[in-house]
């Protein structure tokens, strides 16, 4: 058990799960992202101080499986619901943000998995990569900050680290390496956007339990950003 301590071994332990996690069977795996979805929500919404809606996340993903109109009819109506009961405009516009956020974007990744396991695969070892390389080149090469405000770690030199990263994995899936610097930016956008948020709310992860890899949204940011767009390609 030694062996899976320190962010190595937790990194490694989360590898080796999502890469036998892509092999199961489709519904297996829709019901794996519903507890994704569900503990992203609990993370985003404690954060946000609206913890009850956390429970409405897996509903929007499997409507969303059913038809994206589906899952954001029930983004809006389900926020709507839970704003009403608390007659709130915050809540509404916190609600709609986890709901989203949490339940409807893991879709993307239930899209790559419904084409193959490798295509999931590719696109999730993708983001792990860009953020271990710029990890790495920032802590071993970082001097010029990149976003003091959202995440004062972060240096030009982990960017390039990320982008030499993203385009030696390209070029090994048989991809233009080229296409890879706007899907490191995209991957660098997910986790300044999780960034943003706990810099508002004043916290340095949304939970403990991956232990220096922070919470389930601290993990998943760059891969959810990643998925959106991983069809294009």
């Amino acid at each position: 058990m030694r062996f899976f301590k320190g962010r190595e071994g937790v990194g490694l332990l989360i590898g080796v799960a999502t890469f036998l996690s892509a092999f199961l069977p489709n519904s297996m795996f829709l019901l794996l992202l519903c507890f994704l979805a569900l503990g992203m929500a609990r993370e985003l919404g404690k954060a946000l101080g609206t913890s009850e809606i956390s429970y409405l996340a897996p509903l929007v993903l499997v409507l969303s499986v059913f038809s994206f109109e589906l899952g954001i009819g029930g983004v809006l109506l389900l926020a709507f619901l839970f704003a009403y009961l608390r007659w709130s405009l915050d809540c509404l516009l916190k609600a709609v943000f986890v709901l989203i956020y949490a339940g409807f974007l893991p879709i993307y990744l239930y899209m790559a998995k419904s084409q193959s396991s490798w295509e999931l695969i590719k696109l999730v070892f993708f983001a792990y990569t860009v953020d271990t390389a710029s990890y790495y080149a920032g802590k071993l090469f970082g001097k010029r900050p990149l976003a003091v405000r959202l995440s004062p770690k972060k240096t030009w030199e982990g960017l390039a680290g990320g982008m030499l990263g993203g385009m030696l994995f390209f070029y090994f899936i048989n991809k233009p390496i080229l296409l890879a610097v706007p899907f490191v930016l995209i991957a660098l956008a997910g986790d300044l956007f999780k960034s943003f948020i706990k810099r508002q709310v004043g916290i340095k992860d949304f939970s403990n339990l991956l232990g220096e890899h922070g919470g389930l949204v601290d993990r998943f940011d760059s891969v959810l950003f990643v998925a959106v767009f991983w069809k294009i390609i």
